[in-house]
């Protein structure tokens, strides 16, 4: 991971709870997801982004778009910025809308 760079890639789509083990999310449910990375070679290194998601409870995970963001007063909800700083700081951070896009 490149952690000293203010650029963060938002990678977004959607993955399947995979455990029981989650409290908010219910398994089977899918949700709306976003990867922050600061990893540039994110394409190169899907693979290893997806088993970071698996790691943490989701499966079937699918990605529909990239943006770039360098700017963090360019996003204006909360839950995002907080994700962008946990990127730079970490490498990456995942979000997760509480609310499924399938019910099972």
């Amino acid at each position: 991971m490149n952690e000293s760079t203010n650029t963060v890639y938002v990678l977004s789509g959607y993955a399947q709870c995979s455990t029981t083990d989650q409290s908010k999310y219910k398994l089977g449910n899918k949700h709306s997801i976003g990867l922050l990375t600061t990893d540039k070679n994110y394409k190169e290194n899907i693979n290893n982004l997806k088993t970071f998601i698996k790691d943490l409870g989701w499966d079937s995970i699918t990605f529909c778009m990239v943006e770039e963001v360098d700017d963090i007063n360019a996003l204006s909800n909360d839950v995002l910025i907080s994700s962008f700083q946990r990127a730079q700081k970490n490498g990456q951070s995942l979000v997760v809308n509480d609310k499924p896009i399938t019910v099972h």
